[in-house]
């Protein structure tokens, strides 16, 4: 009887523990303690039991450790704040078009030498430690412990609701999921219904052009960061925007949404559908009198971004030909970018040539983009690079609109970015990562300059200081249209700001929403639950 009970004893196998696994879970809950991802305890928990399963055979245990693998990088996506997997494999050709030095340094964004040498310490800690201690009983109680905190951290409440602004909702007095949510309905629900007015073309004053500089990476952080903000540029402007947000943090969904200035700001997901003319800037612009054109200073063809702006910017005819421009730039995937100034310069000498008195052009620029390189100089990375590359985009501006100022033609220039380049990076994404659109990224420098022979501003620069999107920006040209700027000496840059819409930051990639609430930040990456957004490194 001794004998049998001993032999079924033996025959019992019992849990090796999680072994190198444990490595995960620790660097997970300390990833997670620093506010860098989400922890779906559950689902961990889950995983690290069907990791200690007792298999007695040997090609079972070789093969749960294969098939672990995928699960283990899958979970990890959960718990991080990346956009879906069905976006990131949407965008894996544009991946694949990237030169290979511009790969190597964004992977070096993701795995620093820092984060390399502590990975290989806490390996030689753990391995030292699985001697003499269980670590795999200290790590199931971590990941109770972790899922245990998820579950009582109370969301960020706040005490009081925003004031109300022109136009724009109120903020809800709490952040719970359901009043997030209903905030974003109300939001949309409410930009619906908003249009600008633009004037007959019977009462139309003296003629003008409108030029549009579309630039893409230009935020306000990023100015910041690089040393730009004293750059001589943004002393030229007549109206400054100092609380803009543009809604997106990509390019395409960018430029639809500025060529729907006339109407509130719509969802994402509309954006690639049918619109009401009525909607489009270039469309009631077209209406009253004015040509349309494109210039860009790159081929457009990544992402197919020409081809997209022709369906669903309104201007369907071909860029204005970069012939005789020289290429300064190239881009990360090897495409030549041109010189800014000659770009503008010879469209605005082929202008002065055109017989319609009034042209609406749409300028848009990738000098700023991440990864691109700079022609016949040695490379430069980062911030530096970005720096050298702002300081000739600034200076080439500058000297565009001195020119323009010499000229006898009337001219409206609106400077208007994409989007800002998340340069500084934040715990949710590295630097240059623009897939959730985050505040930083989101928050724009916008001006515009008015520019005629003999016209003078009678005020001094007006601020405005409200939040305020594309909207804004159309109803500013419908009442310079409506006051008749042109056919005055002066002009008051306060009066003609001073019925200006607001719209509150809701900014809305594929996939992520981020709102601000009370001065604070919220993102949902499923429509349906919000997490504070952290903004900081």
């Amino acid at each position: 009887m001794r004998s049998k009970h001993n032999t079924a004893v033996e025959t019992v196998v019992l849990p090796a523990g999680l072994g190198w696994w444990n490595l995960y879970f620790i660097c997970k809950i300390a990833l997670y303690a620093q506010g860098l991802i989400d922890f779906h305890a559950l689902e961990n928990f889950t995983f690290a039991a069907c990791l200690l399963l007792p298999i007695r055979n040997h090609y079972g245990k070789v093969l749960r450790q294969i098939v672990a693998i995928p699960i283990a990088a899958v979970l990890l996506h959960y718990d991080s704040f990346m956009p879906p997997l069905s976006r990131l494999f949407s965008q894996f050709d544009q991946f694949l078009s990237f030169e290979f030095s511009y790969i190597i340094e964004l992977l070096s964004r993701f795995v620093s030498l820092k984060l390399i040498l502590a990975g290989i310490a806490v390996a030689c800690i753990y391995y030292y430690m699985a001697k003499s201690i269980r670590v795999t009983s200290l790590v199931l109680i971590a990941i109770v412990a972790t899922g245990i905190s998820t579950l009582t951290t109370p969301p960020a409440a706040t005490q009081t609701a925003s004031n109300t602004t022109k136009n724009a909702i109120t903020s809800p007095n709490d952040t719970s999921n359901a009043a997030l949510n209903r905030y974003l309905d109300s939001f949309f629900s409410a930009e619906k219904s908003r249009q600008t007015q633009f004037p007959s073309t019977d009462t139309q004053g003296a003629p003008f052009d409108i030029l549009l500089l579309s630039v893409c990476s230009l935020g306000v952080d990023d100015i910041k960061l690089a040393g730009l903000e004293d750059h001589p540029l943004f002393q030229k402007f007549d109206i400054v925007f100092d609380e803009f947000n543009s809604a997106t943090s990509y390019s395409g969904p960018a430029i639809i949404r500025l060529s729907r200035a006339t109407c509130g700001q719509a969802e994402h997901s509309t954006l690639y559908g049918p619109v009401d003319p009525e909607c489009q800037l270039f469309h009631q612009l077209e209406q009253l009198g004015y040509g349309k054109e494109l210039i860009l200073n790159h081929d457009g063809v990544f992402d197919s971004f020409l081809e997209r702006t022709q369906r669903y910017s309104g201007i369907s005819s071909a860029p204005f030909p970069n012939t005789g421009v020289a290429a300064t730039q190239k881009d990360f995937s090897g495409a030549l970018i041109y010189n800014d100034g000659g770009m503008l310069n010879a469209w605005w000498k082929n202008r002065q040539t055109l017989d319609n008195d009034r042209v609406a052009a749409l300028y848009n620029t990738t000098s700023l983009h991440d990864g691109n390189r700079i022609l016949n100089k040695p490379p430069v990375f980062g911030v530096a690079s970005y720096q050298q590359r702002g300081n000739t985009l600034f200076d080439e501006l500058a000297t565009f609109l001195e020119n323009l100022e010499k000229s006898d033609r009337n001219i409206v220039v609106v400077l208007i970015p994409e989007h800002g380049a998340g340069l500084r990076g934040d715990k949710m994404q590295i630097s240059g990562m623009r897939e959730l659109p985050s505040p930083s990224i989101t928050h724009i420098p916008v001006a515009v300059k008015v520019i005629g022979p003999n016209l003078q501003r009678s005020d001094s620069v007006f601020h405005v200081r409200e939040a305020s999107s594309h909207q804004a920006l159309s109803q500013l040209l419908a009442n310079i249209l409506e006051q008749k700027v042109f056919d005055q000496a002066h002009f008051s840059a306060a009066q003609l700001s001073s019925n200006l819409p607001q719209t509150a930051p809701v900014s809305q990639n594929e996939g992520s929403t981020v709102i601000t609430v009370n001065k604070e930040y919220f993102i949902s990456l499923d429509q349906q639950t919000w997490i504070p957004y952290s903004t900081s490194k």
